[in-house]
């Protein structure tokens, strides 16, 4: 086996012995793949615009100065090329040497593996072939044996045929001879050392028939490796003709780009020549007044650029007023709704409260007015009653127009429409300062561009004068809305004294006509005379044109229970005028709102407290 020690390009190619040969030995060679050829004057060319550690370590990689490879140079193209600069090919450059040494020690680890399994190969064989001749030989031995066993059987038995006949002549003659005994003892020990030379035989063919299979899978491997070389071999000479045309197509590309850089040399020169003419023909007075120019248009545009800032400062304080605003606005709308519909429902309690408040206050006032020593405590409280009741009313009516509320909204409503259209005025009208990148093309658009920002700086002036419009209407929406909330917090206030004061009115009623279901039942006479009273009084009243619609809400109602009352007395003594019962009729308590009749009081007061709700 023979290697080849090459860095650039180099590659172990194995052949062994003929697939039928058993005795020999597989012998491997390694061939080396040549390196194509490359003038050096076209390589000097590509590397001459390169940087000096670029170039060394070009020529120290693909080795330029003998003879470079055709790898190198199909590097080079990929590195070489129109677009890329110095320092990128230098990176490049120094990637592609890492990746150098990482394929030669992959290349190396490979060939040392492929050593290996030569060696090993080799080394199986050499030992298949030794066994081979070691059953060889031992085969002979046997095979003498079993020659030398044959020759001895047969000198036995020609022995054992003379012995028989021996015998023979014996048994006629009578006399016993002794041989025969011997005979048996020495055939014996043949039979056995046939029998095992036998076994040594069938084991001694089954070993060599092992070493055949063993060396046929050898050779399949060897013919496997062979073929692995051949498919390399024509990868290499692809790559060979893959080479050939791309040194063909870097020459072409090379001369293309020396001639586009003395193109571009060229242009670079012509350029410089007339950037000195500019200069020598433009005077220096010019070029002081241009530089004042600019600086007091930057300082212009610097000043412009800060009151555009703060012009967008200003902008974004009153977007987040203005979604405050919003914000706010839609909390009122539904805490409005929610007061009006909290105000429905105080109209209906209050106008349920006056039916029964009233009634109950009155019969108390004239059932006691006659022997109650407390008379004139319970007319101050009916005639508080009475006034707080019509306060309440009053009251809930205001709520209920909510004209002042209107009025409010609509104001505030066209005030957030102004605000909207000032908005998109100045978002509108807004536009961005130019920028001051091309000062030096020619005065007269210069003169346009002062006149430009002149216009700007007055445009601006305008925007502030907005903005402090608006500010002063930010002001206003502010005061607006603190003043929104103390209404809205003094409402809150009273409604919660509203609600206090319903719930005392519930609790004396209860008391009260706790009371009168009392007297009731401890003086049905003095109630019945009372309801009479009262029924003649609210007579009387209805006659009078200045009667209140409370009083007359109130006393009919009390006229309707009286009369309630009265008629189930005058059921009750027709009952006794004609038939004599010994038990009395079940007292019913009848609802005032829904006429719905109960058999205890206690359910009368839990249907009216439900009833009222």
């Amino acid at each position: 086996m023979s290697q080849a020690d090459n860095d650039d390009d180099s590659f172990i190619i194995i052949l062994g012995s003929s697939p039928g040969s058993l005795e020999g030995k597989s012998n491997g060679a390694v061939l080396e793949v040549p390196s194509g050829s490359v003038e050096t004057p076209i390589l000097d060319d590509v590397i001459k615009d390169l940087p000096e550690q670029a170039n060394k370590a070009f020529k120290a990689q693909f080795s330029l100065g003998d003879s470079p490879s055709p790898a190198s140079m199909m590097v080079a193209s990929t590195l070489i090329t129109d677009d890329r600069s110095t320092e990128e090919l230098q990176k490049r450059f120094g990637e592609l040497l890492d990746e150098n040494v990482v394929l030669k020690e992959t290349l190396k680890q490979n060939n040392d593996s492929l050593k290996e399994q030569f060696s090993l190969i080799a080394s199986c064989q050499d030992d298949m072939l030794q066994t081979h001749k070691l059953h060889k030989e031992k085969f002979d031995e046997t095979r003498a044996l079993v020659e030398k066993l044959r020759l001895q059987n047969r000198k036995l038995k020609e022995e054992i045929v003379l012995i028989t006949k021996t015998k023979e002549m014996s048994l006629t003659n009578g006399v016993k001879s002794g041989p025969s005994s011997g005979v048996e003892f020495v055939t014996s020990p043949d039979d056995d050392t046939i029998n095992k030379l036998t076994a040594q035989l069938e084991l001694v063919e089954k070993q060599r028939r092992q070493v055949i299979v063993d060396n046929e899978k050898l050779t399949w491997q060897r013919e496997s490796l062979e073929h692995i070389v051949n498919a390399t071999s024509k990868e290499r000479d692809d790559l060979k003709g893959k080479l050939n045309t791309t040194e063909l197509l870097l020459s072409s590309k090379e001369k293309n780009h020396t001639e586009e850089l003395k193109q571009l040399h060229g242009t670079i020169e012509e350029l410089q020549k007339k950037m000195k003419f500019m200069a020598m023909n433009v005077h220096n007075n010019e070029i002081q007044k241009r530089d004042e120019v600019i600086q007091i248009l930057e300082g212009k545009v610097s000043s412009l650029l800060n009151d555009l800032k703060k012009a967008q400062i200003t902008i974004l304080d009153l977007e987040n007023i203005k979604l405050e605003f919003a914000k706010y606005k839609g909390g009122v709308s539904d805490m409005v709704k929610t007061y009006k519909e909290q105000i429905m429902e105080l109209n209906t309690r209050i106008k349920s409260c006056q039916t029964m408040v009233f009634q109950p206050v009155h019969m108390t006032m004239n059932c006691e007015g006659e022997g109650s020593p407390h008379y004139k405590g319970y007319l101050a409280n009916v005639k508080l009653y009475d006034r707080t009741l019509k306060h309440i009313a009053e009251y809930l009516n205001n709520l209920t127009n909510g004209a002042q509320l209107k009025g409010t909204f609509t104001i505030f409503e066209g005030i957030f429409k102004d605000y909207n259209e000032l908005l998109k005025k100045t978002l509108t009208k807004r536009e961005e300062t130019p920028g001051v990148e091309q000062l030096t093309a020619a005065l007269v658009a210069r003169g346009e561009e002062v006149q430009s920002l002149e216009n700007e700086i007055v445009m601006l002036a305008a925007h502030n004068e907005d903005c402090e419009l608006l500010r002063a209407q930010v002001e206003l929406y502010k005061s607006d809305f603190e003043a929104e909330r103390k209404s809205r917090e003094e409402m809150v206030a009273e409604k919660e004294k509203i609600a206090t004061d319903l719930r005392v009115l519930q609790k004396k009623h209860a008391e009260m006509s706790s009371q009168l279901q009392e007297v009731r039942k401890m003086s049905p006479s003095v109630f019945k005379t009372a309801s009479a009273r009262i029924s003649a009084t609210s007579a009387k009243t209805s006659t009078s044109p200045g009667s209140v619609a409370a009083n007359t809400a109130s006393v009919s109602a009390i006229s309707g229970s009286a009369e309630g009352v009265t008629r189930k007395k005058k059921i009750v003594k027709e009952e006794k005028n004609g038939v004599h019962e010994t038990t009395p009729p079940a007292i019913r308590y009848d609802c005032p709102v829904c006429d719905k009749p109960f058999k205890t009081l206690i359910l009368l007061q839990q249907h009216v407290d439900s009833c009222l709700l």
